[in-house]
């Protein structure tokens, strides 16, 4: 449908979106009294503010996009993530009164034979196993449109985010995470699962350290073969997996792995966690299979010599091509590890890692409907990949730790953003780790109507009403993340997030451009706001007065000496 110009036609499509009944609709009207040939904007404005709609809900709406809002119970909030298959949501489940996290296959998946037996796959697991390390899955249904998945929602950035973003994990705390994946492996090889794709990408971690495993879409299950059989038909047998990670043996033969494959994988992804770089950066997915076959990898000692021998040993043995050399189960790698792991707080913040998705998946879509189609038919996926794009700061960092003497990100003395490939539309300085550097000295805020002036303490600073944001403007007409502010290494940009709410540079309306010293923003009606302030140019403005004023003085002593002997 058309997307609604008016009031009435956006309260409309919201009717038809199922996500409230006719009747609240009009009790919604009412109590808004809303004005019908008012612009449909300003009505999604105010339902976002009044917490009837979500941005991701108004969004969709005015862009005439109501349909797919409610699927079945669960009512569509807002966009965590996306993959292969299709989106994943933030849903409210009103019969269990919890939020959860539901997989929507995408519409040209969903009569792939292929994808759908991945996300049957991916649902008995996640209903078999049942350990706190493993996203738990509630459902598996179809609306008669799409297929969908229900499952646990987990507010956490995954292994392959956090190391593009922060650089390589603390070597105990990499060892942590280990142990938690290795022991929800061991369930799942206890119940003849293997996973086969194991990776970064797969692993979501929490702000307290809990690690969970995810996406069992390439498993290979007992009792399951017809389902094996359709992925060797669709996908081939002989290399059903990720090329950074993959075991030698699963290489060969997809079909004639055992929990050893996982344990390789594991060891691959650890290696990723504490060096920022995998094991073999070849530019081809030939090239890499075959070294994982056939080349030792460099250990991680070499790449950090502030690991213990004795994790470097035990990485080293998890990788051996031999699976007779590794460790003979996932228990063993937990126990080894054990010893040398300490859980640690994850620093991230969950809402721009969410925001930084919904972005990169409207920009995937935007170039996927300018591309043809592409070849469905391998299951292989490059790791170094699917984070790549020109959205906002993961797209520097995405695959630096695949390139082999590039520096790993946000790694002490390296710039990531400088080199290797420049990232189309962005300045090579702009880098992923800016977005956890601390701000240049001396920048403060300095709110309207407040004598006190407070640090701006990020290279990247968010602004908005809620609790997440860097500076927090209490009242006025703003999103819970309204915009950013960011350095770029000289300058002070603005980047408008909100579609809701206008920001204000100066007085007017502004989405992205330098912000200077002395510059005002606001929101709003415009009372609401602050103004940029650097100390170090406050002082030379200070000197430069204190300047102009001592000269100003000392001119006119000299004109009154000079008076008094023209005139004496």
């Amino acid at each position: 449908m058309q997307a609604p110009a008016v009031s009435s036609e956006f309260l409309e499509l919201l009717e038809k979106s199922g996500l409230y009944t006719a009747a609240q609709v009009v009790r919604i009207g009412e109590k808004l009294d809303v004005d019908a040939t008012a612009p449909a904007r300003d009505m999604a404005r105010r339902l976002v503010k009044e917490r009837v709609l979500t941005p991701f809900q108004a969004e969709r709406i005015l862009e005439g996009r109501y349909r797919g809002l409610v699927i079945d119970r669960y009512r569509i909030r807002e966009m965590l993530g996306f993959g292969g298959m299709g989106c994943v949501f933030i849903a409210e489940d009103p019969q269990e009164k919890r939020k959860v996290a539901i997989k929507v296959m995408s519409a040209e998946h969903s009569l792939d034979a292929g994808m759908l037996t991945r996300l049957k796959l991916e649902a008995r697991a996640g209903m078999l196993l049942q350990h706190p390390n493993i996203i738990k899955t509630f459902r598996l249904d179809s609306t008669g449109a799409v297929w969908y998945l229900v499952m646990d929602l987990i507010r956490g950035i995954s292994l392959h985010e956090l190391v593009a973003l922060k650089g390589p994990l603390p070597w105990a705390a990499a060892s942590d995470v280990g142990v938690q994946i290795a022991s929800a492996l061991q369930e799942a090889h206890d119940h003849g699962i293997i996973h086969r794709d194991i990776k970064p990408a797969n692993f979501l971690i929490e702000q307290n350290g809990t690690a969970h495993l995810l996406d069992f879409g390439l498993a290979l299950m007992d009792n399951v073969q017809d389902d094996e059989f359709s992925l060797s038909m669709l996908f081939g047998h002989d290399c059903l997996g990720t090329p950074d990670y993959i075991a030698p043996e699963q290489i060969v033969d997809s079909r004639k792995v055992d929990p050893r494959a996982d344990i390789y994988s594991l060891g691959a992804t650890l290696f990723v966690a504490m060096t920022a770089r995998v094991p073999f950066p070849d530019k081809s997915n030939k090239a890499k299979l075959e070294a994982h076959k056939t080349r030792k990898v460099r250990t991680v000692c070499e790449l950090r010599p502030d690991i213990p021998p004795a994790v470097g040993a035990i990485i080293a043995r998890m990788m051996e091509k031999d699976p007779s050399r590794r460790f003979q189960s996932a228990q063993e790698v937990a126990d080894a590890l054990r010893q040398h792991a300490k859980r640690q707080d994850i620093s991230f913040d969950f809402r721009e890692i969410v925001t930084l998705r919904a972005k990169q998946a409207r920009t995937r879509a935007e170039n996927t409907a300018r591309k043809s189609r592409v070849n469905q038919r391998s299951s292989i996926t490059n790791a170094s990949g699917w984070l790549r794009s020109h959205t906002e700061q993961l797209s520097a960092a995405a695959d630096t730790f695949a390139r082999s003497e590039t520096p790993a990100v946000g790694q002490a003395g390296s710039d990531p953003g400088m080199t290797g490939r420049r990232v189309p539309g962005q300045s090579q300085s702009t880098s992923a780790s800016r977005v956890h550097q601390a701000a240049p000295s001396g920048w403060r805020i300095q709110f309207i109507g407040q004598k006190s002036r407070l640090p701006v303490m990020r290279a990247r600073t968010s602004i908005g009403r809620g609790h997440d944001a860097d500076i927090v403007v209490q009242d006025g007409d703003l999103d819970e993340i309204q915009c950013w502010l960011e350095f770029d290494g000289s300058n002070w940009q603005l980047k408008q997030q909100s579609r809701a709410y206008p920001t204000y540079l100066n007085g007017r309306i502004a989405s992205y451009g330098p912000v200077r010293h002395g510059d005002v923003l606001t929101f709003g009606t415009r009372k609401q706001g602050f103004r940029l302030i650097n100390i170090q140019q406050l002082e030379k403005i200070r000197q430069r007065t204190q300047l102009i004023t001592v000269l100003t003085i000392v001119a006119a002593a000299i004109a009154v000496v000079a008076w008094w002997w023209t005139n004496r």
